[in-house]
C-alpha cells in the first residue's frame, strides 16, 4: 500500500512534516516500511523555452537548439539528437552542474567543433518512465519560463510505502488513513471528504428502463448496486488523477479504468466497469459459477471455475468472477461509449477462496478478502459517476440500483471500564474509555452499571466484534509507549514438570551414548511415507491435513519421527559424513476422525551409520551398537523386564532379517528398531547397515515413573566368576537363553553377560555358540565353591532340558 503526502492533505489539513507524520502512522499500527521523495534529483531542473533551432554543420542527426531559461538571460546552445525538437516548445532544462536522477551531471561540452551548455531532457532521464524516451519531454505551452520544474508537475511530494496487517483493513484507502490520523493526532481538525454531486441525465429516463440485477445467492453477495454512464468518450487521464494514481504504485491505463482506481484508493472500496453494450439484455445475474464452467479474464487466461466461486453474468455468460477480475468478454475499450458501474460487496471468505484457487490475487480481491465498508457502495459509485461527468462529459442516468437482501447491522459491544484497565493495566476513568471510543468513530452508550457501555461498531470497522478489540483502540489512542513495563505476577517458580525431567534424563543418557540430538520438522510431506513404504501402516497413515500448507513438502503433520531421522542420515550421508549417530524426542500426531482432535503421542527416535567395530560377527554392527544404547538407556531408567525379540510386522521398510519389537513384560510392544531395508537404503543414499529406532516416550515414563533410586554400600565379599558357553540350534534366541540364566541364577547370580557369538568351522552347520561370563555373589557371606558349583549346574542342567544346549568344551 502506497500513499501520497500531497494527496493525503486533500482530506485532513496536516501540520506534519513527512517524517513526523512517518513516525505517527508507525505508532498508530500503519507501519511504514519505507519513504520515497517523488522529486529527487528534480530540484535543479527548469523550465525553458526553445528559440530557435539551426542545423549542426558537422553532423546530419544532431540539431543545436537555442535554449532561454529567462527573459532577462541570454539564450544558451544546446547540441541534441532528439527528432522531436521544435521551436517554440517549452521543456525540462538541466544547466550546466545540475546531477540528474539517475546520477549523470551536466557539463560543458563540445559535440563536433560546436559548444553545448546544458541538456533539454525526456522523460527517462528525469526518471519518470522505466522505458527509453522516443524523445524529450514537451511541456504545456502555459508553463512558466524559468519556474521550477518540480513544482510545476507537483513532484514535490513523498510516498509512504505502508505495510499494513489484515485489521487495518480500512487504512486501504486515502480516506481511511486521513481519519485513523484526525482521530489519533489531529481531532480538532476537519475529515474533508470529496462533496459528490452531478447533473444526471433527465432525458435519459431511469436506470430500471436500462438494467436489471439479480442476486441469486445473498450469502456470497449481500449488496450490489450499479449505476450506468453514456456517452462517454475512452481516452487519457487527466494528469492530475495520472499523477496520484502513480503515487500510488498504479499505472494508468484510460480514464475508465483510472477513476475506478483512482476510487478504489479513495474509498477502499473496488469498482467494477462493464461496456454495457456487451451484456445482453442489460441483464446482470449474480451466482454461483457452474461446474466446469470458464470465462477469459482481463489477463487474457481462461479460468476454470466451479460452484463455490461467484460470478458476475447476464443471461448467456459469465462477465467476471466476483471481486477478483472482470471477463475479457465486457472490457472497456476504445470503442466504448455506454458504462455500467458495479459498486458491491462480497463475502470475504468466498472472494479468498476464488482468488487462491484461480491464483489471481488483484487490488479488488486484497480488499474484499480483508472487508469494506458495506454501507459506502452507493457513495463510492456516485464518486466515479460524478468524476466521469466532470472530465468527459459523460451522461449519468438518473437512479442508482441498490439490490441489498442482507442489510448491514452493526455490532453492539458491551464493554467496561474495569475490563480495559485489567487488559492495559493502566487506571482510565470511565469518561477517557467514553472519550477514546468517539473519537475512532463509535457510538458509545452509557449502560445500566456504572462504568459500562454498549458502543456500536461503525460499519467501517469490520476487525472488531469483541470488548478485547475495543480495548486494542482504547490502547492506541492512549500511546503505547505511555503504558508502563511491568513484570508479571507469579506466586511460584518455574520448574520442570516430573515427565520434563524424564525426558531431560532421557536426553542426557542418550548423549552420553554417543548420540547427538536433532529436531525436524513437524509438518512434512505424504509422498515421504509412500516412499518408505510406511503409509501401510494404519497408525502411520492416520495423517492429519494442513489446509493452507505452504507447500505440499509441508502439507501433513507426522504420524512418526522416522521419515525425518531418515532425513538427517541422508543428508549428511551425502555430504560424506562417514559417521552419524542422532537421535529426537518430539510429538507426532494421529487423525482421530470426524471433528476430534488428533492424537498427541511424544516420541524418541534415532539413528546410526558409519558403525565399524562388528564385536558380534553377525555383520550388522550398527544394529548391535544402537541396541547396546538402548540397553543402557533402559538400565539406567530402571525399566525391567524388557525384550528385544524377532519383528513379524511385516514392516517392509526394515531389513527382513535385522529388526526387533521392542516388548514390555512379553506383551507390550512400545517400540521397534532395526536397519533400514538395503533398497530404501540405497535410494536416500545411505550406507548398507544404516538403522534406526522408534520408541514410545510416554510409555517408558507410565512404566518408571514410580521407580526410585535406591542405593546400597559395596558388598565386601567377594565375587566368583564362571565362564557358560553353549551350543544351540541357530534360531533359538540368544536373548532367551540371557533370561533363562538370570530366572535360575537368582538372586546368588549378581551379573550376567554375553561375550562371544561364534559360527564357524569348529560349530556344526545350523548351530551357533554363545559365551556368557557369570558372577555370582552373596551380600551377607563368602560363597564357597561348592555352593557356585551347584547353582552353576543347575543352569546347565536347564538349558540342556529347554534349549536341548550342549556345554561347549575348551
Amino acid at each position: 500500500m502506497q500513499i501520497s503526502y500531497n494527496w493525503l492533505k486533500k482530506y485532513i489539513d496536516l501540520n506534519f512534516t513527512p517524517a513526523d507524520l512517518s513516525e505517527k502512522l508507525t505508532m498508530a499500527g500503519l507501519e511504514v516500511e519505507g519513504v520515497e521523495y517523488l522529486g529527487e534529483g528534480l530540484k535543479d531542473i527548469i523550465i525553458a523555452k526553445i528559440e530557435s533551432i539551426k542545423e549542426h554543420p558537422d553532423a546530419d542527426k544532431l540539431v543545436i537548439c537555442m535554449v532561454r531559461t529567462a527573459a532577462d538571460k541570454d539564450l544558451i546552445p544546446v547540441v541534441t539528437g532528439a527528432p522531436n525538437v521544435e521551436a517554440g516548445q517549452m521543456v525540462p532544462f538541466a544547466e550546466v552542474g545540475t546531477t540528474l536522477p539517475n546520477g549523470m551531471k551536466i557539463e560543458e561540452v563540445e559535440l563536433r567543433g560546436q559548444i553545448s551548455q546544458g541538456m533539454i531532457c525526456s522523460k527517462d532521464e528525469l526518471g519518470l518512465q522505466e522505458e527509453r524516451a522516443a524523445g524529450i519531454m514537451v511541456l504545456d505551452e502555459s508553463a512558466p519560463l524559468g519556474a521550477s520544474f518540480l513544482k510545476y508537475k507537483r513532484l514535490d511530494d513523498y510516498v509512504f510505502k505502508l505495510d499494513l496487517t489484515p485489521n487495518y483493513a480500512r487504512c486501504l484507502g486515502m480516506i481511511g488513513v486521513a481519519r485513523e490520523i484526525k482521530s489519533l493526532y489531529a481531532q480538532e481538525k476537519t475529515l474533508n471528504t470529496p462533496p459528490i454531486s452531478f447533473s444526471e441525465a433527465e432525458e435519459l429516463g431511469n436506470i430500471n428502463d436500462y438494467v436489471e440485477v439479480e442476486i441469486e445467492d445473498p450469502d456470497l453477495c449481500p449488496r450490489y448496486t450499479a449505476r450506468l454512464v453514456k456517452n462517454v468518450e475512452v481516452k487519457e487521464s487527466p494528469e492530475w488523477i495520472q499523477r496520484r494514481l502513480k503515487a500510488a504504485g498504479i499505472r494508468p491505463v484510460n480514464n475508465v479504468v483510472d477513476i475506478s482506481n483512482f476510487v478504489l484508493m479513495e474509498y477502499n472500496q473496488p469498482l467494477h466497469t462493464f461496456d454495457f453494450d456487451k451484456i445482453k439484455d442489460g441483464k446482470i445475474i449474480v451466482r454461483r459459477a457452474e461446474a466446469d464452467e470458464k470465462i477469459m479474464t482481463l489477463d487474457d487466461e481462461e479460468r476454470g471455475l466451479d460452484d463455490e466461486m461467484l460470478v458476475i453474468s447476464d443471461p448467456e455468460k459469465a462477465v467476471a468472477v466476483g471481486g477478483v477480475m472482470g471477463g475479457a468478454n465486457t472490457e472497456v475499450t476504445a470503442e466504448t461509449t455506454n458504462v455500467l458501474i458495479e459498486s458491491a460487496y462480497f463475502n470475504p471468505v468466498s472472494i479468498r477462496k476464488t482468488a487462491k484457487k484461480l491464483s489471481m490475487h488483484s487490488d479488488s480481491s486484497h480488499r474484499f478478502e480483508r472487508g469494506v465498508d458495506i454501507e459506502k457502495a452507493i457513495e463510492a459509485n456516485n464518486r466515479a459517476c460524478q468524476m466521469l461527468a466532470k472530465c468527459d462529459g459523460a451522461k449519468v442516468v438518473p437512479g442508482v440500483i441498490d439490490e441489498y437482501p442482507l442489510e448491514y447491522e452493526a455490532a453492539v459491544i458491551n464493554l467496561e471500564t474495569a475490563r480495559v484497565n485489567q487488559l492495559l493495566g493502566i487506571k482510565l476513568e470511565a469518561a477517557e474509555v467514553k472519550e477514546s471510543l468517539e473519537r475512532l468513530g463509535f457510538e458509545v452508550k452509557e449502560a445500566a452499571q456504572k462504568g459500562e457501555f454498549e458502543v456500536t461498531v461503525p460499519s467501517f470497522r469490520t476487525d472488531v466484534t469483541q470488548d478485547a478489540d475495543l480495548v486494542e483502540e482504547i490502547a492506541r489512542v492512549y500511546g503505547y509507549n505511555k503504558i508502563p513495563s511491568t513484570r508479571p505476577i507469579s506466586k511460584q517458580r518455574g520448574k520442570r514438570s516430573p515427565k520434563q525431567k524424564f525426558e531431560k534424563r532421557v536426553e542426557e543418557l542418550l548423549q552420553a551414548g554417543g548420540l547427538d540430538e536433532v529436531i525436524t520438522y513437524s509438518l512434512q510431506d505424504k509422498k515421504n511415507y509412500q516412499d518408505l513404504n510406511l503409509s501401510q501402516f494404519e497408525d502411520f497413515s492416520k495423517f492429519v491435513s494442513i489446509k493452507n500448507p505452504l507447500s505440499e513438502a509441508y502439507a501433513i503433520l507426522r504420524t512418526t519421527l522416522v521419515p525425518g531421522i531418515i532425513d538427517v542420515l541422508s543428508s549428511n550421508a551425502r555430504r560424506q559424513g562417514s559417521e552419524m549417530a542422532v537421535f529426537e524426542t518430539g510429538t507426532v500426531f494421529r487423525n482421530q476422525g470426524g471433528n476430534n482432535r488428533p492424537e498427541e503421542l511424544n516420541k524418541l527416535g534415532g539413528g546410526i551409520f558409519g558403525y565399524e567395530n562388528d564385536i558380534w560377527q553377525q555383520g550388522a554392527p550398527n544394529f548391535f551398537a544402537l541396541k547396546g544404547v538402548l540397553e543402557m538407556l533402559f538400565e539406567r531408567i530402571q525399566l525391567d523386564n524388557y525384550q528385544f525379540i524377532p519383528d513379524n510386522d511385516n514392516r517392509d521398510f526394515l531389513h527382513p532379517g535385522r529388526r526387533a519389537e521392542i516388548k514390555y513384560d512379553q506383551t507390550q510392544t512400545f517400540g521397534f528398531i532395526g536397519e533400514i531395508h538395503p533398497e530404501l537404503a540405497d535410494q536416500n543414499d545411505l550406507p548398507a547397515g544404516a538403522t534406526i529406532f522408534e520408541i514410545d516416550l510416554d510409555f517408558l515414563f507410565e512404566v518408571t515413573a514410580e521407580k526410585s533410586y535406591n542405593y546400597h554400600k559395596l558388598v565386601k565379599y567377594p565375587v566368583l566368576s564362571r565362564d557358560l558357553a553353549v551350543v544351540l540350534e541357530e534360531e533359538i534366541a540368544v536373548g532367551d537363553i540371557y533370561q533363562s540364566i538370570k530366572d535360575v541364577g537368582g538372586a546368588m547370580l549378581k551379573n550376567l553377560e554375553l561375550f562371544d557369538i561364534y559360527q564357524g568351522d569348529q560349530i556344526k552347520d545350523g548351530y551357533k555358540s554363545a559365551a556368557f561370563e557369570l558372577k555370582f555373589q552373596a551380600a551377607d557371606r563368602t560363597l564357597t565353591d561348592q555352593e557356585v558349583n551347584e547353582r552353576f549346574n543347575q543352569i546347565v542342567k536347564h538349558l540342556k532340558k529347554e534349549y536341548s544346549a550342549e556345554i561347549r568344551g575348551n
